[in-house]
């Protein structure tokens, strides 16, 4: 047991002796909060591989689908490209929604693709399982790019794009089917996407640095021990902010006022995920019996309206200062508004689709509090590779 175990079971013991556990606050961090501590922090690692995409992590793939990112002539009206909604330091747009063909407006905020290798769920909603699938959303939105197979097919057959295609998939793209078409370039766009990783935040160091202060008995001493007292306790961001990713990249109605079509969050996003031609399971994904798949499988069986209506996906609070404005909706234009919204519990009930997930309550936090905990979501910066 290491020292600060020990000191941390005398106290314990002491303070149940005497009966004044219960007359004055528990030392931070105790025990389980400690874990939770050890548990953000992330040394620099290799993402997963994705089984169902065949060319994720070849460099061939990777190139080709920088190429096409940043290429406006795969919409319709050759002038909106995944790099215009993803583009800058954030690789997100810094207004509430973005626009696509023909100067209309998404209807919800781009999340970022930084980092998004480690995400599990794709779109806010969680309607695309895998990032080459997702991929295929937006290129066939008619308010994003407003493409199709045919759009997509004619720019492959350009010079500098048809000898890569065969190379990656043994068949020009003329000769590919509409769907398969589309399926391929999503997986190398997915592939590009995939080498997107910033993390190594100074944040890591601090939490490292802070763990040993409170191993050593000196947690309050340390220049974090505010930030990450809020963190982790009165502020409960750790319950669903958790782990190296800094999200349980799961589902929750937090409670944000949303009167939109597309309020109805992951519940309204299920059934045409299950039935989508382009999901984990189906005939385009290189693994259609692999784990992901049968996770996906079980969505359809253990699915819970009242959980999943107006809930929406927990975005990583990696790289976050640079991802304005913030929700789904866009809505909250800084890190401060983002605070003071927690803070209240969200929005009123009624402006919203759904029941709020129970642990969004009003948090009564400091001016202080609120201030250490926007530096500490700042420090989650990190450098890029």
């Amino acid at each position: 047991m290491t020292p600060y175990r020990l000191r941390a079971a005398a106290l314990a013991l002491a303070l149940g002796g005497l009966g004044l556990a219960c007359d004055s606050e528990e030392a931070f961090p105790n025990l389980d909060e400690l874990d939770q501590l050890r548990s953000l922090h992330t040394q620099a690692r290799q993402p997963p591989k994705d089984g169902t995409n065949r060319v994720d992590g070849v460099a061939r793939a990777e190139r080709l689908g920088d190429l096409l990112f940043h290429d406006p002539k795969l919409s319709r009206c050759g002038t909106v490209s995944c790099q215009s909604c993803h583009g800058g330091d954030g690789r997100t747009v810094d207004t509430a929604t973005a626009e696509g063909c023909g100067g209309q407006r998404t209807l919800r905020n781009p999340p970022t693709v930084l980092n998004v290798a480690y995400s599990r769920w794709f779109m806010w909603d969680g309607r695309a399982d895998r990032l080459w699938s997702q991929a295929v959303l937006p290129l066939t939105n008619p308010v994003e790019m407003n493409s199709d197979a045919t759009v997509v097919g004619a720019r492959l057959a350009a010079a500098e794009y048809r000898g890569e295609y065969q190379a990656l998939f043994g068949r020009f793209p003329e000769d590919e089917a509409g769907p398969t078409l589309l399926a391929n370039v999503g997986k190398v766009l997915a592939a590009y996407e995939r080498t997107l990783v910033r993390i190594d935040a100074p944040f890591d160091e601090d939490v490292k640095r802070f763990i040993a202060a409170a191993e050593a008995g000196t947690a309050e001493d340390d220049a974090a021990y505010l930030a990450l007292k809020t963190f982790v306790r009165k502020g409960q961001c750790v319950v669903c902010h958790k782990g190296p990713s800094l999200s349980d990249d799961l589902f929750h109605n937090i409670g944000v006022e949303d009167s939109g079509s597309g309020a109805g969050g992951q519940w309204a996003a299920l059934e045409p995920l299950l039935d989508w031609e382009f999901n984990a399971a189906s005939a385009f994904s290189d693994a259609p019996a692999g784990t992901d798949a049968v996770r996906l499988k079980t969505l359809r069986t253990q699915a819970n309206q009242q959980e999943m209506e107006g809930a929406f996906r927990t975005p990583s609070l990696r790289n976050v200062a640079l991802t304005a404005p913030y929700m789904h909706t866009g809505a909250q234009a800084t890190l401060e508004d983002v605070i003071d919204f927690y803070n209240e519990g969200g929005d009123p009930a009624g402006s919203f689709t759904g029941r709020r997930t129970d642990t969004i309550v009003k948090l009564d936090l400091s001016d202080e509090e609120k201030q250490a905990l926007v530096a500490l979501l700042k420090s989650m910066t990190g450098a890029a590779r």
